[in-house]
């Protein structure tokens, strides 16, 4: 309510639209009557507003929290919207940081938390769609305040007092922002997004410089650049590499990824997170992931693309078509011998069918003056370039 309000007023003084998303989660009873409410106040502030049900719900607060990002994605790619300002405050930076450091193994990533600006975390919906966080270092209480003295009622979501789950037990035993322990814990949170916002530079610029993206779907690496110091530096572009080249939305274990930078110094194959590296360097796909297994683990079901539309195949192809209708699918029977794919590799290439011809993506020219592109490129820039402080 408090973003809202903000928000309304930055729209009035700049003449603009602005919208409301509220998600229906449908975890309570109580939720759909409460979305209902919030739209209803939403709009006495001039909103435009749109209620996002979610269809599926399941427990557990992370099912809920990538729910919430998928649909918040989606609206605002309807609504023509590239960014999605979002009301976490200080005492949230705060509980996400104790949960952090109570991780197995926690280091100093569990510091960098929450910064203003972010890439949704919801992949591949999340395409494009950045996140603001303009009250990261307002508390809850401040913003209550601020309530009060407008008279603006608001909605006290009764999970936030479950001790069922982990946030709210962290809520328990955390600081006031505006305590001496709270104040140290957010200038700690500042100095490590300072220190990412390098890592990440410097792993872009890593990457640059000892990684060529494959037309196909891979990455050609070279053991010589990432063997450069730092370790810090190399694990991140390695991280970020396994998430564009495997599609796949969560970030891979440090052990996944530390493991995989030991298999490229060592020139071994290595499989892990969604990605096969080849013995030469070559980071692609896990045929199994997207082809499916021999114990009958399945892969990544056909898509059909209706003229004139776009859909993302696997988290990796943007396919879309032309005059006639496309179908894309793992190669299958229609696998068929590319010379530049290493042999390991050729499974998981991307089959497009036309109405007279199947091709491979990135290698031929899709039928019907379709087009299909490799996401790889667009993933790192989003991994690596958005900086916490929106530069």
């Amino acid at each position: 309510m408090a973003l809202a309000c903000l928000i309304a007023g930055e729209a009035r003084r700049a003449g603009r639209d602005f919208h409301a998303l509220i998600v229906d989660h449908q975890l309570r009873l109580e939720s759909s009557r409460e979305a209902r409410l919030a739209a209803s106040r939403a709009e006495a502030l001039g909103a435009r507003t749109r209620i996002l049900v979610w269809d599926e719900p399941a427990s557990g607060q992370a099912a809920a929290r990538m729910a919430r990002h998928r649909l918040l994605a989606d609206a605002a790619r309807d609504l023509g919207a590239g960014t999605v300002f979002l009301a976490h405050t200080a005492d949230d930076v705060i509980e996400t940081l104790l949960m952090r450091l109570s991780r197995e193994q926690a280091g100093w990533r569990a510091l960098a938390a929450m910064g203003e600006r972010s890439i949704s975390p919801a992949w591949p919906e999340g395409r494009g769609i950045r996140l603001a966080r303009p009250l990261v270092r307002t508390s809850r209480a401040a913003l209550r305040r601020f309530l009060s003295l407008r008279h603006l009622s608001w909605t006290e979501d009764p999970s936030n007092v479950n001790r069922a789950f982990e946030r709210i037990r962290a809520r328990a035993r955390a600081p006031s922002p505006d305590s001496e322990s709270g104040r140290r814990l957010l200038a700690l949170n500042d100095a490590a997004l300072r220190a990412d916002v390098q890592i990440r530079r410097l792993a872009r610029d890593r990457i640059s410089q000892g990684a060529r993206i494959l037309p196909w779907g891979a990455v050609n690496l070279d053991p010589r650049v990432f063997a450069r110091p730092s370790q810090e530096v190399a694990l991140r572009a390695m991280e970020a590499l396994v998430m564009a080249v495997s599609g796949e939305q969560g970030v891979p274990g440090p052990r996944a990824v530390s493991g995989m930078l030991r298999a490229l110094l060592g020139g071994s194959a290595f499989t892990v997170a969604g990605v096969l590296l080849t013995r030469d360097g070559v980071l692609g796909r896990d045929p199994g992931a997207a082809a499916g297994r021999a114990d009958g683990e399945e892969g990544v079901g056909a898509q059909t693309v209706l003229p004139g539309t776009c859909t993302v195949f696997d988290g990796r192809f943007l396919v879309c078509a032309g005059s006639e209708a496309l179908q894309v699918s793992a190669p299958g029977g229609d696998h068929q011998p590319a010379v530049p794919v290493p042999a390991r590799l050729r499974p998981s290439l991307v089959a497009i069918r036309g109405e007279s011809s199947t091709i491979m993506a990135g290698l031929d020219a899709v039928p019907g003056d379709g087009a299909a592109g490799v996401l790889i490129a667009e993933r790192l820039d989003g991994l690596l370039n958005v900086s916490a402080d929106g530069t």
